[in-house]
């Protein structure tokens, strides 16, 4: 019982973190401006919920949420797609300062693989974007192939930098004697 005590104690979290971020989404790209104060209410509970991860730092998340914000103005200013309210609207950043803590609570595990991290970010990125683009929340600008080979080539560099931090952050920590986000005694 003890066992699965602690699988639960370290997955829940993870899953709770996956379902709020998919709530953010659902916020961000459907409702968009009508709705950026559920967005910023549930981004709220998503870097709250990530706060209590051993494997957050702030540094690390403002840094995920530029590094995202200009991966988003490299595809606009290329003229592959535009957002529907301006060139970075609000709900989109939004929408990344709830990824970047999704990304450190529930995807924490991929510091240090980052084959994984390029596959999950080819898989999941470009999808991502043909769903918004279908719910208005964006107009591609170009081919749909293309939209699809670009975002899988950034979203699998944004991924591998994530794995790659995340893992410098975790021996870090484990050197400086942070042990689950606190000091070992």
């Amino acid at each position: 019982m003890p066992l699965m005590s602690a699988r639960v104690k370290r997955w829940l979290p993870k899953l709770i973190g996956l379902f709020l971020f998919d709530l953010v989404w659902i916020s961000a790209i459907a409702g968009r401006s009508e709705w950026l104060l559920a967005t910023l209410l549930l981004v709220c509970l998503q870097v709250a919920l990530a706060i209590r991860s051993s494997a957050f730092n702030w540094r690390l998340y403002a840094v995920f949420v530029v590094l995202g914000l200009a991966l988003e103005a490299t595809v606009v200013g290329v003229g592959i797609l535009t957002f529907n309210g301006g060139f970075l609207p609000w709900w989109l950043i939004l929408l990344w300062l709830g990824f970047a803590g999704m990304l450190m609570n529930t995807l924490s595990d991929l510091a240090g693989r980052p084959v994984w991290a390029a596959l999950l970010g080819i898989a999941s990125g470009p999808l991502t974007y043909a769903i918004g683009i279908r719910l208005g929340a964006a107009e591609l600008l170009r081919a749909e192939w293309l939209l699809w080979v670009v975002y899988a080539v950034l979203w699998a560099v944004y991924m591998v930098v994530f794995a790659v931090l995340m893992q410098r952050y975790v021996v870090a920590q484990s050197q400086s004697g942070v042990v689950l986000g606190r000091r070992a005694r």
